[in-house]
C-alpha cells in the first residue's frame, strides 16, 4: 500500500499542474459514433484499438446541465483524460450502454454523481479524483470495469457497485465518506484490494459477490486494530464485511 500513498501524492501534484492549463468549455455529449468530432472535444485519435479518440484538456463547468461528459451508445474506443468537471446535475462523467472507454486523470467536484458507469463493458477509470459528490464512483449493471489509483473523498457513497460482474477496485484511497465501499444487488466477481479506506463512517457494506483481497494483500481499514506479530504489514486477524472478509488487512495505508 506504500504505492497507493505515493501514487495519491503524485496524482495531486501532477493534476494541480495539468488542471491549471485547461481550456474552458461546455458539456460534451456523445450519443453515437458520429458525435466524435472536434466540436465535441475530440482532439485526436481515429477511434480504433491502439489509436482511440481522445477527449482532453478541458475545464467543464456544467452549470446545472445533466452531464459534464456523456458517452452513450457507442463501442468506438475513446480516452477521456486531463479534464476537470464541476456542477453537473446528474453526473460529471457518465458512460452508458457503451464499451471501450478509458477515463484518466479526471477531477470531478460538486456533481450528483462523480463518475457513473451504467450498462458499460470494458471501461477503465484510473488516476482520477472525485470529491464532494453525493455519489462518488457508481458502477451499475456493468462488467469488466476496472477502477485503479483513485482518490474519492467527502462523498455520501464513495465507490458503489450494483449488479456488476468481473470488475475491480485497486490501489485507491476512499476518504471521509458516509459509506466507503458498497457492493449490492447480485454482484459477482468483484475484487477490492490494496486500497485505503480512511475516516469513513461505515467503511464498507456488501450483500455478497466480492473478494476483499487479491489472495495476498487486502485493504487498510482505518480504526481496525489487530496484531501484526511477524511485522509483515498484514494484520493477523481478518476484517469482516457482512458475511465476507478481508483475509489480509493491511496495517498501514503506506504499506
Amino acid at each position: 500500500m506504500r504505492k497507493t500513498a505515493l501514487s495519491m501524492l503524485l496524482l495531486v501534484l501532477v493534476a494541480g499542474t495539468a488542471f491549471a492549463e485547461l481550456v474552458r468549455r461546455g458539456p460534451i455529449l456523445i450519443t453515437s459514433a458520429e458525435d466524435f468530432t472536434p466540436d465535441n472535444g475530440v482532439v485526436g485519435g481515429w477511434g480504433i484499438r491502439g489509436d482511440p479518440f481522445v477527449i482532453s484538456g478541458f475545464r467543464i463547468d456544467a452549470g446545472g446541465a445533466d452531464y459534464g461528459i456523456l458517452v452513450s451508445g457507442t463501442t468506438r474506443p475513446v480516452v477521456i483524460r486531463d479534464v476537470e468537471i464541476l456542477g453537473a446535475r446528474l453526473a460529471g462523467v457518465k458512460v452508458q450502454s457503451a464499451r471501450n472507454v478509458a477515463i484518466e486523470n479526471v477531477w470531478v467536484r460538486g456533481c450528483a454523481t462523480g463518475i457513473s458507469v451504467f450498462l458499460g463493458t470494458d471501461v477503465s477509470v484510473s488516476g482520477s479524483r472525485v470529491e464532494e459528490c453525493p455519489d462518488g464512483v457508481k458502477v451499475t449493471f456493468s462488467s469488466q470495469v476496472n477502477l485503479a489509483d483513485l482518490l474519492v473523498a467527502r462523498c455520501r457513497a464513495g465507490v458503489w457497485f450494483t449488479g456488476t460482474t468481473g470488475s475491480l477496485l485497486v490501489g485507491s484511497a476512499v476518504e471521509r465518506c458516509d459509506v466507503g465501499i458498497l457492493v449490492e444487488l447480485h454482484c459477482e466477481g468483484i475484487t477490492v484490494a490494496r486500497n485505503a479506506v480512511l475516516g469513513c463512517r461505515i467503511p464498507a457494506q456488501s450483500e455478497g459477490g466480492a473478494a476483499w483481497d487479491d489472495g495476498a494483500r487486502g485493504n487498510h481499514w482505518e480504526g481496525f486494530l489487530a496484531p501484526d506479530v511477524d511485522g509483515d504489514g498484514i494484520l493477523d486477524q481478518p476484517y469482516r464485511i457482512g458475511a465476507e472478509e478481508d483475509r489480509f488487512p493491511l496495517a498501514s495505508p503506506g504499506r
